[in-house]
């Protein structure tokens, strides 16, 4: 008898949780990725003392099973705990001290992390959809591939639109979904506070974090939300200048901050979630999952793709049953 065949489209968190469980129950899994590397948010940059993390800045667990998860992870390395705290303020004002509480960082390239999830499911690369059809996905280069038992997207919203012209019932739940943008800063600088993880008291720079596998003055800087979107159509140059020039002031540094990268998250948190943890077209096999629909957090989205993978397995039971 043959395996049942899933289709995924996105190597994100979400894809790779609904990947991965599905894998482990003997389906035979391909994940569709457009870039060079899977991770979505969770990706890294290569620097020349190792790696720096330009996404997600943490993880995080507020419940089970995620958190059982996340203790998972530690076991084997792949995380570990922020021991040290956070410290909040800014050069002008005061610094005070507040901890993290269930917040882990990588340990290992979170790219490496994704694909451990995948378990056995075959991860294309580099490989654009087109469209999502009942049961087919149609690659940019032309190839039709159908009979899949069921096909999932976990894209955000604004890149998964397109794809969804055969699909309208999928297509009007997506048309409200709303992302706020965030940039990311590769920077170095001497001086400043000793700490590991500053929260910035401003209404343009949110988050510091010291890369420690990368030396001890790399650090990544995340914008505002604010930030983001008055920036959203900066170079790379002009975004790092103005984010150099409020570093240095709201960090009292005497030097100027050597901005070594960017790379502007277009799609960075929902603010407008669609709701529940996937949105499904029972009749036509799609599916959609992502943070899109259950919101924001590295938690939610990789929940998404569980519950999805659980409620296909459960059918599949019921139809053999």
């Amino acid at each position: 008898m043959a395996r049942p065949r899933v289709g995924i489209v996105g190597a994100g968190i979400a894809g790779a949780s609904c990947a991965g469980t599905l894998a482990s129950a003997g389906w035979e899994v391909d994940v569709f990725e457009k870039d060079d590397r899977a991770g979505g948010r969770l990706s890294t940059r290569r620097v020349e003392q190792g790696w720096a993390t330009l996404g997600s800045a943490f993880i995080s667990a507020r419940r089970d099973p995620f958190r059982s998860q996340l203790r998972d992870w530690l076991r084997q390395g792949w995380l570990e705990p922020v021991r040290n705290g956070i410290l909040q303020g800014c050069a002008n004002k005061a610094w005070s001290q507040a901890q993290l509480q269930n917040h882990y960082r990588p340990s290992i390239e979170l790219a490496h992390l994704v694909h451990r999830m995948l378990k056995d499911a075959r991860l294309h690369l580099q490989t654009r959809v087109a469209a999502l059809q009942p049961r087919t996905l149609i690659l940019e280069d032309g190839r039709v591939l159908g009979d899949y038992d069921c096909i999932v997207c976990s894209v955000p919203a604004p890149q998964a639109i397109p794809m969804l012209d055969a699909l309208p019932l999928l297509r009007e739940r997506l048309l409200e979904v709303r992302y706020r943008p965030v940039w990311s800063f590769l920077t170095r600088w001497e001086g400043g506070p000793d700490a590991e993880v500053i929260k910035f008291d401003d209404n343009l720079l949110e988050l510091a974090v010291r890369q420690t596998t990368s030396g001890p003055d790399l650090w990544v800087v995340h914008s505002s939300h604010e930030f983001a979107e008055t920036c959203l159509e900066a170079s790379m140059e002009e975004a790092g200048t103005h984010a150099a020039s409020a570093l240095a002031e709201l960090l009292g540094l005497p030097r100027p901050v050597e901005v070594e990268s960017a790379h502007l998250w277009r799609h960075a948190r929902p603010a407008s979630p669609a709701g529940g943890f996937w949105v499904g077209d029972r009749e036509n096999r799609v599916a959609l999952i992502g943070d899109g629909i259950a919101g924001k957090g590295v938690e939610r989205a990789w929940e998404s793709g569980l519950r999805l993978a659980q409620a296909i397995l459960q059918a599949k039971e019921e139809l053999a049953s």
